[in-house]
């Protein structure tokens, strides 16, 4: 009885030293920032819309959120059709973390995409969605894929059906370690050259010499791989989400090609 009392309040008094890698923080720290701006925003629509700004230019962060809203919207338009406008929440949603997560690196905190397990994250419920959604849509038939154009083919159909996990989850890993990998191997050199050159005179450590010519290449470098790459690789696999889901939902029928369908009703009475 003493044993297990001893044992409760050793689990008690460590019930929160979590030993959970740094990425896994900072993936959870840009959550609660989205949390925190979603509760803002929404927080401001309320007041505007009691005191009837509505009919007003929006201003501040409501005309930010307005114009991403917009490019959200003509996105999933453009990708998906105006039949399936309803995705943007989940686009709108993507696109932020996303981009934040890229941006994060920016701090000096742990990187949350070069962390291996947050682009398969978002892999994974990639297809989990695609896969939903050919089922809701396609029924029994969703199963035909897998044997086309052969029964024989069915191996080889269920390996390349995790082809889009493996592909994105190595485009997004690969090109934020890359901008990692290079961003050091440039620190070193710089770091190294400055050695040689200051050395001479001063016979500083390399410590010191470092900062003298490594912090502007790497800050141009940091910007491209955080900013501008950064905004590419959300923009394509927010795109591969939208056209890969897009596609196992079928075309909806226009009233027009349907009346040409319907087969001709004799109007004439004899």
């Amino acid at each position: 009885m003493l044993a297990e009392t001893v044992d409760f309040n050793y689990r008690l008094a460590h019930f929160w030293d979590w030993d959970l890698d740094g990425s896994l923080f900072s993936s959870l720290f840009v959550m609660l920032i989205l949390i925190v701006l979603a509760v803002i925003i929404f927080i401001k629509v309320k007041i505007g819309m009691k005191k009837k700004s509505y009919l007003e230019k929006p201003k501040g962060l409501l005309h930010l959120v307005e114009i991403y809203f917009n490019y959200i919207d003509n996105l999933t338009k453009d990708n998906m059709g105006e039949h399936n406008e309803g995705w943007g929440g989940y686009l709108f949603g993507l696109f932020a973390y996303l981009f934040l997560a890229f941006m994060w690196g920016a701090t000096g905190f742990p990187s949350v995409i070069d962390w291996l397990a947050a682009p398969l994250c978002l892999s994974v419920v990639m297809f989990i969605i695609i896969q939903v959604t050919a089922l809701k849509y396609q029924k029994f038939s969703y199963f035909h894929r897998y044997i086309e154009p052969f029964a024989i083919f069915l191996p080889i159909n269920l390996v390349t059906m995790w082809a889009p996990i493996i592909s994105t989850t190595m485009r997004l890993f690969g090109n934020s370690i890359s901008g990692f990998v290079l961003i050091g191997i440039v620190q070193w050199a710089l770091g190294n050259a400055a050695n040689m050159v200051y050395g001479v005179l001063f016979s500083p450590s390399i410590e010191l010499t470092s900062f003298v010519l490594a912090p502007v290449v790497s800050g141009v470098l940091q910007l491209y791989f955080t900013l501008f790459s950064g905004a590419i690789q959300t923009l394509v696999f927010g795109s591969l989400n939208a056209v890969w889901i897009s596609a196992e939902i079928p075309e909806p029928v226009s009233p027009a090609l349907n009346d040409q369908m319907r087969p001709e009703v004799a109007t004439d009475v004899e």
